[in-house]
């Protein structure tokens, strides 16, 4: 299976999730919720503070209104398990964007891990593009290119995409970290 059918693959298996993390809460949940879990829960995934809207109006259809406090209390407590350097980290090399969930007092380390990641992630994605460049280039090599200049320049342009891998690699295995 090619990457590009792999990616487009676990693009449709994600839809399901992302439309389930969006879902609304149904009557029971309304009525019975414990909001601080709900928020800790929030938290600990590091999703934004409109998620409390969400469930405002989900719940107002049963003429129930989120215990706001409680909500934020849990949320600000599950914010501490999301907003470490680890986490940060995975969020910057996974490539996601940060959504700027963390407090002040818990900012810079999540940044800081954010940082490093994504400086990792982007790194490889363009030593991922030239490699593909490469490739390319040796298969119009290969096939055999007839006009002599353009062959020299195809020569000259393979050797420089080699040097910007090799820089590219050593970037990235001096970089702090997994």
């Amino acid at each position: 299976m090619t990457r590009k059918r792999r990616a487009v693959l676990a693009g449709w298996l994600a839809v399901p999730m992302l439309l389930s993390a969006c879902a609304s809460m149904n009557r029971n949940q309304c009525l019975t919720a414990d909001w601080y879990a709900v928020g800790l829960e929030d938290g600990a995934r590091g999703r934004p503070l409109e998620h409390l809207g969400d469930y405002r109006r989900a719940c107002a259809e049963y003429g129930v209104a989120p215990q706001a406090e409680r909500y934020l209390a849990g949320r600000n407590e599950g914010l501490k398990s999301f907003c470490t350097y680890d986490r940060g980290y995975s969020s910057g090399r996974a490539g996601y964007a940060y959504a700027g969930v963390c407090p002040d007092a818990l900012a810079a380390n999540y940044s800081a891990g954010y940082r490093d990641g994504r400086e990792r992630y982007d790194l490889t994605r363009r030593l991922y593009g030239v490699n593909e460049e490469i490739r390319k280039s040796k298969a119009a090599l290969k096939a055999g290119i007839p006009d002599p200049r353009e062959r020299a320049r195809e020569v000259e342009r393979l050797e420089g995409l080699t040097r910007e891998a090799e820089q590219l690699e050593q970037a990235i295995a001096a970089l702090p970290g997994r």
